[in-house]
């Protein structure tokens, strides 16, 4: 008797670390979610109306959230020893580990086709939105941003803007065939200006003055990075949901057992 009441206390308690477990992913997903949100506001600019990119990360937020209060919930029912609670956590994992096997399978189909679309928005933002290099608007102020950040110009490269509306609509004597954003910038200054402006529309080719490639294909690698804390913080989830259901279904049936004793 001792020995079963040893082993349910057990139960007990790793259910409640592993629960906990599981509170902290939620919580990590919630917080790389508002990190899209609040700190790329720059590249979801870029994207335009697309809702791709801004619903992925609230989506992000929600389940986040929604993790969280589950971990939550699996915490008190495993504490407080609520039959109700933990039957209740376990159908909720047991959603939340569909949903995310369905949401891993539509990831990987449509992967391809998500990078072209939000590669085409800002191409669209460039060619149609910009206004010029002092320019003030949101859209205008997220590319002349993200080329110093990231050392990029254009979508693909700097023969985007020869397209842009920007570009053709500019006077004949003042002619610039991108913004001085594109320029590489002088680090050692305070001011951030570029390295040498001349030089830089004089030969845009040359890496030493003119930043070298398109922002999507920079600002994807950034990306990619923060789907691989993604993807290994879903992983662990999922782990800890697959121990989680069984530790959960394990304590209320031990509990409907005591109660018949």
């Amino acid at each position: 008797m001792d020995s079963e009441g040893g082993c349910y206390n057990c139960m007990k308690y790793l259910l409640f670390v592993f629960n906990l477990l599981f509170w902290l992913s939620g919580a990590a997903l919630l917080g790389v979610g508002i990190w899209v949100i609040v700190a790329q506001q720059s590249f979801i600019t870029l994207v335009g109306d697309n809702p791709l990119f801004i619903t992925g990360a609230y989506i992000l937020i929600g389940v986040g959230a929604f993790v969280f209060f589950v971990g939550f919930l699996g915490c008190c029912g495993a504490i407080k020893e609520s039959k109700c609670m933990l039957i209740l956590f376990f159908i909720l994992l047991l959603l939340i580990f569909a949903a995310e096997i369905v949401a891993a399978v539509l990831a990987f189909m449509f992967r391809a086709k998500s990078e072209q679309v939000l590669s085409d928005m800002m191409n669209k933002t460039l060619q149609e939105d910009y206004k010029g290099p002092k320019a003030q608007d949101p859209t205008s102020a997220a590319w002349n941003y993200v080329q110093i950040i990231f050392g990029c110009c254009g979508t693909k490269g700097y023969s985007d803007w020869l397209t842009s509306d920007w570009v053709t609509n500019q006077g004949q004597g003042t002619r610039m065939n991108f913004p001085s954003s594109c320029c590489v910038r002088d680090k050692l200054t305070l001011d951030n200006l570029p390295k040498n402006e001349t030089a830089c529309y004089l030969n845009p080719d040359d890496p030493m003055y003119m930043n070298s490639g398109g922002c999507f294909e920079k600002m994807k690698s950034e990306f990619q990075q923060k789907i691989l804390i993604i993807a290994i913080v879903g992983i662990a989830i999922a782990a800890v949901m697959i121990l989680g259901m069984v530790f959960s279904i394990c304590m209320v049936r031990n509990m409907e057992e005591n109660t018949r004793m």
